[in-house]
């Protein structure tokens, strides 16, 4: 396992490495002037203090001695100054953090607590209404992207019902209650549609694990139906459950920028969409980059923790 663990770690090193060419690449490739941006149109017709900036920001280098300079910074956590605000990218990157990784945890969280109970009793209950009733619902989820659903919620429930906040957010521990309640429709809209792919997931898995052979010999050793399902095959069928719901999580890392900017989220996510529009190009950077790790931090978790509770999977 340790062999296995610190190969899969060597592996993601490339991967990080690339992952931070495509995103220098990509940035550096919107349109848009980054000294009109810094300094406004007008001031920056002035050719001194286009310069000036240029020199500063180390625009006048090649693209390519650019990004070594830039990598060579961000590996010692230094990924430069905002070009809006003037403050630290890490400030601006560390405030957010926290904020993103609260609605993805808990959303991933809501996910799981409504589709294991679901894909359990529709595989326990296979071609009856309940079965079917779960099919179209996940299959319901799966089709409605994420931010019409999120949109949806907010027409609902607070427009039309007023009954939750559209946005906003309060730190946990300053009010958990307050906290709570802006979390909901945000949470909702990222764990809907996890929780149909995690629903359809458990449902198939139980119903691999209620055809196997050791299901029929605790059945005629007189177990009760409850035991049978839920201490045995249920515990088995959670294991590819488990997995997917982290590589979810990963997914929900990424796919936070559009939904936090719904619920004007102060996660990373939004601050990568007004750096987008503000053409702030070293928080977009550091954001996609930061972001980008995470998720292949996670993805290489759930691979390790996948052979943990599953080690008939072989290590090679």
């Amino acid at each position: 396992m340790l062999i296995y663990a610190i190969n899969r770690i060597l592996q993601i090193i490339p991967v990080i490495f690339i992952l931070s060419i495509l995103v220098f690449g990509f940035v550096h490739a919107l349109p848009g002037d980054v000294i009109d941006t810094m300094a406004g149109v007008e001031a920056a017709e002035d050719p001194e203090v286009r310069a000036a900036l240029e020199e500063e920001f180390g625009l006048n280098k090649p693209i390519y001695v650019q990004y070594f300079i830039w990598i060579g910074k961000a590996m010692q956590g230094d990924f430069g100054k905002s070009l809006v605000t003037r403050r630290p990218v890490n400030t601006e990157l560390i405030e957010r953090i926290p904020a993103t990784m609260y609605l993805a945890l808990v959303g991933i969280t809501l996910s799981v607590l409504i589709a294991v109970p679901l894909g359990t009793l529709a595989a326990v209950r296979r071609n009856s209404p309940t079965d079917y009733a779960a099919q179209v619902t996940s299959l319901i989820g799966i089709s409605i992207p994420e931010f019409w659903f999120a949109i949806l919620c907010i027409l609902l429930f607070s427009l039309h019902l007023a009954w939750l906040p559209s946005s906003g957010y309060v730190e946990f521990f300053d009010d958990p209650q307050r906290s709570l309640w802006y979390l909901i429709l945000p949470a909702l809209a990222v764990g809907f549609r996890q929780a149909a792919f995690t629903t359809r997931l458990t449902r198939s898995s139980m119903l691999d694990e209620i055809s196997k052979e050791y299901v029929d010999t605790a059945r005629s050793l007189g177990l009760p139906e409850s035991k049978v399902i839920y201490k045995y095959t249920l515990r088995n069928a959670l294991i590819p459950t488990i997995t997917i719901s982290g590589l979810q999580l990963a997914n929900l890392l990424g796919g936070t920028v559009v939904l936090e900017s719904i619920f004007a989220w102060p996660g990373i996510g939004q601050a990568i969409f007004q750096s987008i529009q503000l053409r702030d190009f070293p928080v977009i950077q550091a954001g996609v980059l930061v972001l980008g790790v995470m998720v292949v931090v996670i993805n290489l978790l759930v691979d390790l923790l996948y052979r943990v509770l599953n080690p008939r999977v072989g290590m090679g």
